[in-house]
């Protein structure tokens, strides 16, 4: 399976609560930042991947972080862009 399939892997796994949201968001940014060749995405898929895992890399389930504003992202924000890449790309 390519880097490419992988993180659609996870995607639908996370739209079909496969995986939770800590496993996703380590996995796909794992993946994306660090095995990914990005060449093999158009540009689109780089913008909203791109997002995706900025999303991902600065999840928390912290109350406390999560009351920081523009720094931290909830499952919830995380799963409505996971929805939105699968609808739109």
């Amino acid at each position: 399976m390519t880097e490419k399939e992988q993180l659609w892997y996870l995607i639908d796994g996370l739209l079909q609560n496969e995986y939770d949201i800590v496993t996703f968001c380590d996995e796909f940014t794992r993946i994306y930042d660090l095995e990914l060749e990005y060449d093999v995405l158009n540009s689109k898929e780089k913008e909203e991947l791109s997002d995706l895992c900025d999303m991902a890399a600065r999840f928390s389930a912290d109350i406390e972080d999560l009351k920081i504003p523009n720094v931290y992202f909830d499952e919830h924000a995380i799963r409505e862009k996971v929805q939105y890449v699968k609808n739109n790309l």
